[in-house]
């Protein structure tokens, strides 16, 4: 933690003068997730309440809002019309909203139409600044422009980071080995999970078909592991070429051979997934594994909040990796239960400037107060239940993939993939082969209309 004199600060005046003038947020909620973790809690609190992260909200936006003399506000709509209010909005030419989150999964449109602002144009942000993540700020800048981007702003998309729980009571009924030890050494691998996925999965009502409430599985898991899984190997599906254009780089023998592992891991008998058993949601699916029905838990970090009063004792490890000469463990951030920071294209002017500025500043005081409560306190602290997990977590927040494949979804490739595990699909080479033309030409569209983009 540095000391005052060696923070780093923005590059902005430290204090302006708008009038109380309100820079509105739009964000997303969706039906049953409106009162869980999953509901935007960084950007306004209303009081203070005692809760860490709402209090840490509240006096960052009191210190903000006094120096640049702003009102922040906030409005939600429901997912799945936040898009068109977006499009309404600039079609019309209108300015309510100053800062928009759009569902992730669901806003394709949006940067495909190069209908939102190049933040690296952006007066006041500074996406060099280390309140802005890097890995995000590299992977979905295309050609220079940046239509979204995860900043300390935010912990919504901290909490939609992929991990793995386990079950210590099974581990150690199943005599395991430490998973903290071989996360440390570089050897929790595909393989080894599966081993261990293996040696813990029980029928234990004996009736020979593996059920949700009445087995031990392996790993509870839904269709997301296929893509985490892949991610989790180092490899990609859309990177850049030489000029910093988006470009399909999957297809090498090393992601193929990754991609069909992951499919194969995803039908044994010691996995489920909950996305293909109907009348099941994400709160069945943890309670499954809060109540011993599995020794892997697939999940994003909010549910380390979620678990939080539960009774199951469990530990946090990352994704694993495809092979133990891989440089790193990489963590994906999931696009369904996240937004990340997008202006809207019709902002202008003295009030496109302002908004710069305030967002710069809300990002780098969240930098040193917001993001610390919430690893030291809300998820190392309080939730996390040993300091070994501790160590993980930052090894998981450390290495977060964004692909431009999960925004800009290219001709829907990424649910092709993801829809190879449910289909017992191993052959990649064929399923590259029938849609690389198609997720061509939409790059193709989407550089073009990013080059019409100031």
């Amino acid at each position: 933690s540095e000391t005052e004199e060696e923070k780093i600060l923005p590059d902005i005046p430290t204090s302006a003068d708008y009038g109380d003038d309100e820079v509105l947020f739009l964000v997303w909620d969706r039906a049953g997730w409106a009162e869980t973790v999953r509901k935007f809690r960084d950007i306004t609190a209303d009081e203070i309440t005692g809760e860490a992260i709402n209090d840490t909200v509240f006096n960052r936006n009191l210190k903000i809002e006094d120096a640049y003399k702003v009102k922040i506000g906030l409005e939600r709509v429901p997912d799945n019309t936040i898009v068109k209010t977006i499009n309404t909005e600039i079609t019309a030419g209108e300015t309510n909203y100053d800062v928009v989150y759009p569902r992730l999964n669901e806003a394709s449109s949006l940067f495909t139409g190069a209908q939102l602002h190049n933040l690296h144009k952006v007066n006041y942000i500074d996406l060099t600044k280390p309140w802005w993540d890097q890995n995000c700020v590299e992977s979905l800048t295309t050609k220079g422009y940046l239509p979204c981007a995860a900043s300390a702003l935010n912990v919504n998309d901290k909490d939609a980071t992929a991990a793995l729980a386990f079950n210590k009571t099974i581990a150690s009924n199943n005599q395991l080995e430490d998973l903290y030890t071989l996360v440390r050494e570089g050897k929790w691998t595909y393989d080894k999970l599966s081993t261990l996925a293996e040696a813990a999965y029980q029928d234990l009502n004996g009736d020979g078909q593996m059920m949700p409430d009445d087995d031990l599985y392996g790993l509870l898991g839904g269709n997301d592991v296929m893509s985490c899984f892949y991610f989790g190997s180092g490899s990609r599906l859309v990177t850049h070429d030489d000029t910093g254009a988006f470009a399909l780089t999957f297809g090498s023998e090393r992601d193929i051979n990754a991609a069909t592992k992951v499919v194969e891991m995803m039908n044994q008998k010691w996995f489920m997934n909950h996305h293909t058993i109907s009348n099941t949601d994400d709160t069945y699916y943890r309670q499954l594994f809060e109540s011993g029905h599995g020794l892997f838990f697939w999940m994003r970090l909010d549910d380390v909040t979620n678990m939080r009063a539960g009774e199951a004792d469990f530990g946090i490890i990352p994704t694993p990796k495809y092979e133990e000469s891989q440089d790193a463990y990489y963590s994906m951030v999931s696009q369904h239960t996240t937004g990340l920071m997008s202006v809207p294209i019709t902002l202008t002017g003295d009030k496109l400037s302002e908004v710069g500025m305030v967002l710069e500043a809300l990002a780098a005081e969240s930098h040193y107060t917001l993001i610390p409560e919430y690893i030291e306190t809300s998820l190392k602290t309080k939730n996390s239940r040993d300091a070994e997990s501790a160590d993980m977590l930052d090894i998981i927040l450390g290495n977060r993939v964004f692909d431009p494949m999960n925004v800009y979804s290219f001709a829907n490739f990424g649910d092709a993939i993801m829809d190879a595990a449910d289909a017992n699909n191993k052959d990649m080479a064929s399923l590259i082969k029938s849609k690389e033309k198609l997720v061509n030409k939409s790059i193709e569209k989407v550089l073009k209309a990013v080059s019409a983009v100031e």
